[in-house]
């Protein structure tokens, strides 16, 4: 089910099918991924309670072995309820049962927050753990913009001045120190090629930007990403697609490690959530006109 928000100049489309932001316009132009199936079927999908891929499909929580082979966890794929819709805002919730504690051992639930304006939008997430003792999890957003033409016609400009390391996975789509990316980010820029992805996913994990816009160069145009409380930022379009589209995916998480030891607690950037509490995070998109 859909439903749609609207306030002056901005209009927002909501999605039950994954509690997704599937479109949002301003003064008409659509700023989010389309969804074209010839590139991506995706918007700005959740990954919950992994993002990427397990190692061999698998992961152990304790004692518990669970199996997944869909990336990016079964949030995203999942029918959410709508419990709260006004013209600017929509909350959607998913609530642990028995089809995800066969993919997740653990009590849970997750609200996704949508709130638009007419400077941008703002997607925020919360997971309450429901059950009696600590739930682990990582977390993620995977918000496509569309850009005019092609990708390389436009740079990411950070808040701050960089220096770090990019990183790529292997063909399983696992990661490795050791998979650095020929290229760097360095200084405030980064240009974007359609070549640079041809190993899929770009991941930065070092960045002291919370900020990070994605600019026409002709004309400044283009959104800026508020990613304050992820410690990932990955960069990806289809590889070899030459879509008209790019993502910045904010995470608090990585890929299965080539040399982990299947247990979820060894991942990096994970959230350990203890009875009872709740965590939020989110990010807020802004429209440079």
């Amino acid at each position: 089910m859909q439903k749609t928000l609207q306030l002056g100049c901005a209009q927002g489309i909501v999605d039950t099918l994954g509690g997704e932001l599937i479109s949002y316009k301003n003064n008409g132009r659509e700023y989010v991924w389309t969804g074209d199936p010839k590139y991506w079927t995706g918007h700005a999908p959740i990954l919950f309670p992994f993002v990427s891929a397990l190692k061999d499909n698998k992961v152990k929580f304790g004692s518990t072995v669970c199996s997944a082979t869909a990336k990016h966890g079964f949030a995203r794929k999942s029918q959410f309820e709508l419990t709260e819709c006004t013209d600017t805002r929509a909350v959607f919730t998913l609530v642990s049962n028995e089809v995800t504690r066969a993919q997740y051992p653990y009590d849970f639930a997750l609200t996704i927050a949508h709130e638009i304006s007419e400077a941008g939008y703002k997607t925020t997430y919360t997971v309450k753990n429901t059950g009696n003792g600590d739930m682990q999890f990582c977390i993620g957003g995977h918000p496509g913009f569309c850009v005019d033409g092609s990708i390389e016609d436009y740079e990411l400009k950070f808040e701050k001045a960089e220096n770090t390391d990019l990183y790529y996975t292997d063909e399983n789509s696992l990661f490795s120190e050791d998979y650095k990316f020929s290229k760097r980010i360095e200084s405030y820029t980064f240009p974007l090629l359609y070549s640079d992805f041809d190993v899929d996913a770009l991941i930065a994990k070092d960045l002291k930007s919370r900020k990070v816009r994605l600019v026409k160069k002709s004309d400044g145009t283009g959104v800026e990403l508020d990613f304050n409380g992820f410690q990932v930022l990955v960069l990806w379009t289809p590889p070899k697609k030459q879509a008209p589209f790019v993502c910045l995916e904010p995470w608090n998480g990585l890929p299965a490690l080539t040399d982990e030891s299947g247990n979820f607690e060894d991942k990096p950037y994970r959230i350990v959530l203890p009875a009872g509490k709740e965590y939020s995070v989110g990010y807020q998109v802004s429209v440079l006109k």
